[in-house]
């Protein structure tokens, strides 16, 4: 009898230190991936939530679409040794940011990110516009010449918080142009902090403003163009900016900092 009992003890032991291996291991991968950091910058993103307890099943919804959202896109080629914010509503995505059908095909990008977080010019070029308006809040237009392939690059960096360059000025490759804000007060953000980031060809001047076609800063807001087309590394390959390395002109870095993981 002794002797079934100390192989059931041994048995036992075996077996919760098998389970104690596998769990830690587990634990281990989870802190190494991507998860717990895209799931940090989910919670950053959903500040409207913050002091809204009967808005909490919304804000866990949203919280599951963001992680879902947020996770790398197949068709696109990340930076090695470079976290980047990620972008939760894609070029051509008939999904927002938060996870409702679009009424049009998304024609920007939307990127989430944390208050304050800097947000930075994409390629050398002149500021046109610095307005705070009703729906999207603070907004840059900016005018970044002429894309390898002879487009026009104007554009519009959307639903920012503080704006730190003024129209007219002129800017370089990875200046600050402006911050994320740290609430989320107008009603085109849909309730999530992000950078809404668009490229156009035809500005819309001021005495245009409010006309047929001029809503929304550009003229061809339906016709704006995929900016993963013209990233500095090739078409598809998110670029990171990086200080004292060479760009060539036309092409795009992504529009707020990478963060070095190695």
């Amino acid at each position: 009898m002794n002797f079934l009992i100390k192989i059931f003890i041994t048995f036992f032991i075996s077996t919760l230190t098998y389970f104690s291996v596998i769990i830690t291991s587990i634990s281990e991968e989870l802190k190494s991936s991507d998860s717990l950091l895209l799931n940090s910058q989910c919670e950053e993103a959903l500040v409207f939530y913050e002091d809204r307890p009967e808005l909490h099943t919304e804000y866990l919804v949203l919280l599951k679409y963001c992680n879902s959202a947020g996770k790398k896109i197949k068709t696109l080629i990340y930076p090695e040794n470079f976290d980047i914010n990620p972008i939760i509503s894609d070029f051509k995505s008939m999904n927002g940011v938060n996870g409702r059908n679009r009424m049009n095909i998304h024609q920007g990008v939307d990127i989430i990110g944390g208050k304050d977080q800097a947000i930075i010019a994409v390629a050398d070029g002149r500021v046109l516009e610095t307005v705070i308006e009703k729906c999207w809040g603070p907004t840059v237009v900016i005018d970044h010449g002429k894309s390898n392939d002879g487009k026009n690059l104007i554009t519009i960096y959307g639903h920012v918080g503080e704006i730190v360059v003024k129209e007219n000025d002129l800017i370089k490759r990875g200046d600050l142009i402006a911050r994320l804000p740290k609430r989320v007060d107008y009603r085109c953000m849909g309730r999530v902090r992000h950078l809404h980031f668009q490229i156009g060809q035809k500005y819309c001047e001021k005495e245009e403003k409010n006309s047929w076609g001029c809503n929304y800063f550009i003229k061809d807001y339906f016709r704006s163009l995929n900016p993963h087309l013209y990233w500095a590394a090739g078409p598809n390959k998110i670029t990171c900016f990086e200080k004292n390395k060479l760009y060539e002109k036309g092409t795009l870095t992504y529009p707020l900092p990478c963060r070095k993981n190695n």
